[in-house]
């Protein structure tokens, strides 16, 4: 019996990928990854804002019950330690211990302001060092206050805006949006107005002006920002 030995040029392909085959594939990965990347970063700054608005709300819980300790008025002028208030860090000192047991609520990583913190709050000048708090704080509000205004807020930079750069102050959401506290506690995630490298937050009754420049809420209230090195 005659074996035939003969065979065709697609019978004598190995398992081998041929180099368009190689390139198609390569291609495919490269297309995929550029669509999947940008939401998976998406996806996990999200978690993020929310992980810190549930932070920055606790805080909010703490201040009221601050203020029905003293007469409706949330922390001002100088703290339950006796300093001035100068500084968010200074405002927000007065609720450890009596009101919140750690500093951790006050930290966001990847924060130029607050990224961490080191859990010493014995002595009272350990509590909230510069470098340990995220949140600036609107000063001079109370109980009676219109709910809509924000009361605590990510830190800003020196004008009360945000920015789209991570690695400069405000910039911790590049520049999308902001982890609002109204007056009455209730915690928001407002999306910033502008298209530019920096940012504001809307104010409620009117977006075309910036929430964080204060003089609407009152002459006695102002913006701090987070203590600095």
């Amino acid at each position: 019996m005659k074996i035939n030995t003969s065979h065709n040029g697609a019978a004598a392909k190995s398992g081998a990928f041929t180099l368009i085959e190689l390139l198609v594939v390569i291609s495919i990965i490269a297309l995929l990854a550029s669509v999947a990347v940008p939401a998976y970063q998406t996806t996990i700054l999200n978690a993020h804002e929310n992980a810190a608005m549930q932070n920055a709300r606790q805080i909010g819980i703490a201040i009221r019950a601050y203020a029905n300790d003293y007469g409706g008025s949330y922390v001002s002028g100088t703290n339950a330690y006796g300093q001035q208030i100068t500084t968010s860090n200074d405002a927000f000192r007065s609720l450890i211990p009596a009101y919140l047991d750690s500093e951790n609520v006050f930290v966001v990583p990847g924060s130029v302001d607050g990224p961490s913190t080191d859990s010493i709050t014995d002595p009272y000048t350990q509590i909230l060092k510069p470098g340990e708090n995220h949140f600036a704080y609107i000063e001079g509000l109370s109980e009676t206050s219109n709910s809509e205004w924000p009361m605590i807020v990510d830190g800003a930079n020196s004008l009360g805006e945000y920015v789209t750069d991570q690695s400069q102050p405000g910039g911790v959401w590049k520049g999308t949006k902001v982890v609002v506290i109204n007056t009455d506690s209730s915690a928001h995630l407002i999306p910033l107005v502008g298209t530019g490298a920096t940012r504001f937050l809307p104010q409620y009754n009117d977006p075309t002006q910036n929430a964080l420049n204060v003089s609407y809420m009152g002459s006695n209230v102002q913006l701090l920002e987070p203590a600095t090195n």
